[in-house]
């Protein structure tokens, strides 16, 4: 289980000016170093317009970050105190924003959700954590949904304050939190 402690997190290596930028080294469980790279960025979604999207992971053959590459943390709690601590820095500086963490398959998303669940009780004093299903809407006449401009499904966002109690196979597709 992961235990987000903000007083135990990694130095950065590097840090933009305008905080959407940032690069730490993580241990690894071998004892080599990996350089992580985080970036936030608006999230895409019309629906979503304050969230910025935290990705994180090490730099791939094209430049970009490997989101989906498997890590063996020495120490997994600091790696994610680390990211939780540096969405804070980004909100104190954009205070009606959200940071958005996408569980992009079903193992992310639930790991992300046992992380909210089992540190939420520590995390209420500074933060709200919001969990993302999305929907498509049944219209009136009950036989079509609502399309989009290609005439494929309109998917919308369904923000609701965590709940504690949501079943683990239930999960939120996407989890957000802002500063109190």
């Amino acid at each position: 289980m992961i235990k987000i402690d903000l007083n135990d997190t990694y130095v950065p290596k590097e840090v933009s000016e305008d905080l959407k930028y940032f690069i730490f080294d993580s241990e690894l469980a071998n004892g080599n170093l990996i350089e992580l790279h985080v970036v936030i960025s608006q999230h895409p979604d019309e629906y979503l317009q304050d969230v910025y999207n935290i990705g994180f992971g090490p730099i791939d053959q094209t430049g970009e970050i490997d989101d989906k590459c498997k890590i063996k943390h020495k120490n997994v709690n600091k790696v994610f105190s680390t990211i939780i601590l540096y969405g804070i820095t980004f909100l104190n500086e954009h205070k009606d924003n959200f940071i958005g963490i996408d569980g992009s398959d079903d193992l992310r998303a639930y790991f992300y959700h046992r992380m909210f669940r089992y540190n939420l009780a520590d995390l209420n004093d500074i933060l709200s954590v919001v969990g993302v299903d999305w929907y498509v809407k049944l219209l009136r006449n009950q036989t079509d949904i609502e399309r989009d401009t290609n005439n494929l499904p309109l998917f919308k966002p369904r923000p609701e304050l965590f709940d504690l109690n949501r079943d683990a196979r239930d999960l939120y597709r996407y989890y957000m939190y802002k500063l109190n």
